[in-house]
């Protein structure tokens, strides 16, 4: 494609950010050219639009200076990438409605990448996992990708930073707005291993209904997505539809039957999504490595402690990292529920296992 088709794509990703991404939807079967070069009672006469999008059209069409838009990315060390250029992610032409342009502050990491998702509302429980399993990927080099709001998303990328592996926050806002505000370091921290990435240009407020539209490109940068812990209404629930109308592998974790901050991930679990129940299974499906080419340094810290007695190991090794039902660690163990909650109440009091609101355990690294 020509610098012209660039420049198209630009001016409809500013246009999005004014309109919305319905209108550029319904504009796809024009080509990008054709539309910089319409006027809005133009493409009225082909699609449906509002008065108001007709005035926002021309009104941007007649301030649109393309080579003033991309200096000020550049004198702030910000990318972009269109339809029309090779770095745009192939894996983003495969959902609906792509954005019509990419931009990029840091450099977008290559290799399988894995989302990870969930509430802003999160529970203890739920950090946690989100946090193990974002380092776990992290140290088998698998890349983390998340937004970076409060709570699953920010516990996540914590856990991969954590681990100096490769990581992508996906923004609902310009690409160079911080928010939550507290997120400020992890925003850094983020963007020094990997990149930060949005499909708004620079200034676009943190609006509601952007958050939404991003999650689509969560699960378009992404060969997996997790949805760790989420709510009935859960904006984790619209990325893990995404992904699968894109034909993406989704699982979920399973959490308390009577925990509502679990009954969105739960229902998928019920929908057929994938069980990940145990995180050194998941990561050896994502990334298998033979045993040979692994240190043991490298690996995730799931021994048993030397030194425990054997009933306690016996039922140490049966309790996940996620919560973990006594009558599941019974049968993983195979002791009797007389012998397994005397060990399970030493193991907490020796601080290997914790116990989450609902009464499963939940084994901490050693």
């Amino acid at each position: 494609m020509t610098d012209r088709a660039r420049t198209a794509y630009l001016f409809l990703s500013l246009l999005q950010a004014r309109v919305g991404a319905s209108l550029i939807s319904r504009l796809g079967d024009i080509p990008p050219t054709e539309v910089l070069d319409a006027t809005g009672r133009d493409l009225a006469s082909k699609v449906k639009m509002t008065s108001k999008a007709v005035r926002e059209f021309d009104s941007l069409r007649h301030s649109f200076d393309p080579a003033q838009t991309e200096a000020r990315l550049n004198e702030r060390g910000i990318t972009v990438a269109t339809p029309a250029d090779e770095e745009y992610p192939a894996h983003l032409k495969e959902i609906a409605d792509p954005p019509p342009a990419l931009f990029v502050n840091g450099e977008l990491p290559v290799g399988p990448a894995v989302a990870l998702v969930g509430s802003r509302k999160s529970t203890v429980t739920g950090n946690d996992v989100a946090r193990r399993l974002g380092r776990t990927l992290a140290e088998r080099g698998v890349l983390v990708v998340s937004g970076l709001a409060l709570g699953i998303d920010a516990a996540a990328l914590s856990g991969a930073v954590s681990a100096g592996g490769p990581t992508v926050g996906v923004l609902g806002c310009g690409i160079d707005v911080v928010y939550p505000k507290s997120n400020q370091g992890l925003f850094e921290q983020v963007r020094s291993g990997g990149a930060l990435v949005s499909e708004y240009y620079l200034g676009e407020a943190p609006l509601a209904w952007r958050f939404p539209a991003r999650n689509r490109i969560i699960a378009g940068l992404s060969d997996y997505v997790v949805v760790v812990e989420a709510a009935e209404r859960s904006g984790a629930l619209i990325t893990a539809r995404h992904a699968l109308d894109a034909g993406r592998d989704v699982w979920a974790v399973p959490g308390p039957m009577n925990a509502e901050e679990c009954r969105g991930s739960n229902r998928m679990l019920a929908d057929g999504a994938g069980v990940l129940w145990e995180i050194g299974e998941f990561v050896d499906m994502v990334a298998p490595v033979s045993e040979s080419t692994v240190r043991a340094s490298e690996l995730p810290q799931t021994t048993i402690p030397v030194g425990l007695p054997e009933s306690e190991a016996s039922v140490l090794a049966g309790v996940g990292f996620e919560p973990t039902a006594s009558d599941v660690v019974a049968g993983r163990s195979g002791l009797p529920m007389s012998e397994l909650l005397p060990a399970l109440t030493l193991l907490e009091l020796k601080g290997y296992v914790s116990r989450d609101s609902s009464g499963a355990f939940v084994r901490k690294s050693v």
